[in-house]
């Protein structure tokens, strides 16, 4: 007690700032540039009072012998639970999902339900087959698709496919479905619609914007390129039927689509 009541006394006289500094150092007290000799003198009086409380808290404690401490029964650390975070191979739910790879591929991926699998490992499934149609810009009824690609699947041992399309820009559906024995065509489920980016800057000449205090999105035309440009295209003053004679475009091509199943 004696050593706090020396510092006691020694505050008590005017002290200058490096006095008070020095001070608050030798007690260990962190001193920043920026204080004061009031700010130092306050934070040496706080320690001072937090010191003597220390001291009357220690001198306070009971010394008897007799005194038993309280048991406290040390819990031992259990070990973590160890979780399976492996994914299942199926969720038993029908579902066929179609998203966009890039402007040339899509990704289909697919899971049945018990159902939907029992009636595929059935006599009268002849096939099963991934249908993919080209839907762009029209109501799809099931009938009046663009163009229909199909591709025969095994339901069991295929859970995804990879198909390259033909056409970029264009906005495919996919279907799952079967040919029972008498080469009847049956929808087992349909995909979500797959909108396929283009290969090539858009032609689009609008702008948008977005006013941030109405929250609002804006869409205007634009003014376009100062000077126009220019273009050229080719052509024949001999007409159509000399074009024909000197090319193949009067023939009749057939596209075979390539993919690969996982």
């Amino acid at each position: 007690m004696s050593m706090w009541r020396e510092l006691e006394d020694w505050l008590k006289e005017d002290r200058t700032i490096q006095e008070l500094k020095s001070k608050a150092k030798e007690l260990g007290l962190t001193v920043k540039k920026q204080m004061g000799k009031s700010d130092v003198r306050k934070m040496i009086e706080r320690f001072l009072e937090r010191a003597k409380l220390t001291v009357v808290g220690e001198q306070t404690l009971p010394t008897s012998s007799s005194q038993v401490k309280p048991s406290v029964e040390v819990s031992q650390p259990s070990e973590p639970i160890k979780e399976d975070v492996t994914l299942p191979d199926t969720y038993l739910k029908d579902k066929l999902v179609a998203m966009p790879v890039n402007p040339h591929w899509i990704h289909f991926y697919w899971d049945f339900s018990e159902e939907n699998k029992a009636l595929l490992r059935s006599q009268e499934i002849r096939k099963v087959v991934l249908r993919v149609y080209d839907v762009t810009y029209i109501e799809f009824d099931g009938t009046n698709a663009h163009r229909t690609f199909e591709i025969i699947i095994d339901p069991f041992n295929l859970k995804n496919y990879y198909l390259n399309i033909p056409m970029p820009g264009a906005h495919y559906l996919g279907e799952i479905g079967y040919y029972d024995a008498n080469g009847n065509y049956k929808i087992l489920m349909r995909s979500n619609l797959c909108r396929i980016p283009v290969n090539s800057p858009s032609q689009s000449t609008r702008e948008r914007w977005m006013d941030l205090r109405k929250r609002r999105r804006i869409v205007m035309p634009s003014g376009g390129m100062l000077t126009p440009i220019v273009e050229r295209i080719p052509g024949s003053v001999q007409g159509m039927e000399h074009l024909f004679r000197i090319s193949s475009a009067g023939s009749i091509s057939v596209i075979r689509l390539s993919g690969k199943g996982m």
